[in-house]
């Protein structure tokens, strides 16, 4: 098994769950449904989109963390930058590659994308969703969904009807809030990735 430093395991565990919920959702089979009568929400933005989220720490004690998730929907990548870090990664969801980026050291490590069998376009969840109310974070109206996380534990997530990832709630702590949307073309300088980096492999234990 791959293993990364706790603080970058971390950042790519959030990137994933800004594309595809909680790691609970699954691409559905078929037609989609109107928003309006959908049983189960879209859990990838169907537009590109840029948004700047706050992720709050289990301990109140620990420090809020800031990140910044930006997709592009014609070409399934998507890229996160976490506050006041050199650090970055790219993912490609058609060649099922991450990549992180360490900007100040001029490396690269390339690892298979967390959740990329999960990522579908223009398809909804499949699994247990429980519509339970609509929010509004950010300015931005959104559903609420009860699921369960990879632990079994509930979760309630708010999505856009456009599958954009607003907010996550669990054991009733508001764990990850978006503070801003903004739903603009994403050029391909943005998920360039940087050339003359020396690449690194992943430690194996």
């Amino acid at each position: 098994m791959t293993r990364l430093a706790p603080g970058l395991c971390r950042t790519v565990i959030m990137g994933a769950l800004f594309v595809a919920g909680v790691g609970c959702a699954h691409a559905a089979d078929g037609a989609t449904a109107p928003a309006s009568d959908a049983q189960t929400p879209y859990v990838t933005p169907q537009d590109d989109v840029d948004v700047s989220y706050d992720i709050y720490p289990p301990h109140d004690t620990s420090a809020v963390m800031t990140q910044r998730m930006r997709w592009s929907a014609s070409t399934m990548m998507q890229r996160v930058d976490p506050g006041n870090a050199a650090t970055y990664m790219i993912t490609d969801y058609h060649a099922g590659t991450l990549t992180v980026v360490n900007a100040d050291q001029k490396v690269k490590t390339i690892i298979p994308a967390p959740g990329a069998a999960n990522v579908a376009m223009g398809q909804r969840a499949q699994g247990n969703w429980l519509r339970t109310g609509v929010s509004n974070v950010a300015g931005t109206p959104c559903t609420l969904w009860q699921t369960q996380d990879t632990d079994q534990r509930p979760s309630e997530i708010c999505y856009t009807d456009d599958g954009v990832m607003m907010q996550v709630i669990r054991d009733g702590k508001v764990m990850v809030a978006a503070t801003s949307l903004t739903r603009a073309p994403q050029g391909a300088d943005v998920f360039a990735i940087p050339s003359g980096l020396k690449e690194l492999h992943a430690a194996h234990p």
